[in-house]
């Protein structure tokens, strides 16, 4: 009876240690996350890429001075339920970084760049998730798309210039997003982030 009971509770801790084995595996199956890159207006475009291709689209846009690596842990934990695109701005994160006197690094620009990267990977209906900076590209995508957007989350975002601080209230939408000049402060640390750059400073005129 003794060992009778004995090989039961051997044989189910060992039906419990597979069966978290197998939990642990579809666990890491779902929330494997994928990096991928794009070519969208002659540029090369990356973006990371989660869940199901035929699950509701989450589109994240992320804020200054970040990239998409910001949502990584996102990515997994809600890569079950959602499709879930995050992409890096032109001139941040992995993407390309063009020239500045050849690209104009401004709101609509960077808009216009993203809006066509949706195109590019065929999405025609999303919810947005806009944090920081990502709030004045996304609310560009809805007022461009509005049929296209399911729903909107805003977190630490604006949706006016007063809201980008002091020094960028007279920014227009066509000015770029480093609006100002890089003096050596934070704001201006900002601008060279803002910008994609680094090595130098640009005033604004």
């Amino acid at each position: 009876m003794i060992r009778l009971l004995e090989s039961t509770l051997l044989s189910a801790a060992v039906a419990l240690v597979l069966s978290s084995w197998t939990n642990a595996e579809q666990s890491v199956m779902r929330q494997r996350v994928f990096y991928r890159t794009v070519k969208v207006d002659g540029l090369s475009i990356f973006y990371r890429e989660a869940g199901p291709r035929d699950a509701p689209v989450l589109l994240l846009l992320h804020g200054l001075p970040s990239s998409s690596r910001m949502f990584e842990p996102l990515l997994s934990r809600l890569s079950d339920q959602f499709h879930m695109i995050a992409p890096d701005y032109p001139g941040f994160g992995h993407s390309d970084w063009p020239n500045p006197k050849e690209f104009t690094y401004t709101f609509d620009r960077i808009a216009t760049v993203m809006d066509h990267f949706t195109q590019a990977l065929g999405l025609q209906s999303y919810t947005l998730y806009m944090q920081d900076y990502g709030g004045p590209v996304g609310f560009r995508l809805a007022l461009a798309h509005p049929e296209r957007i399911r729903s909107l989350i805003v977190q630490d975002a604006v949706a006016h210039n007063e809201g980008l601080g002091q020094g960028r209230g007279d920014c227009r939408s066509d000015s770029p997003i480093y609006c100002g000049t890089c003096d050596g402060s934070v704001v201006g640390a900002r601008e060279q982030l803002s910008a994609g750059l680094f090595e130098r400073c640009v005033a604004v005129p």
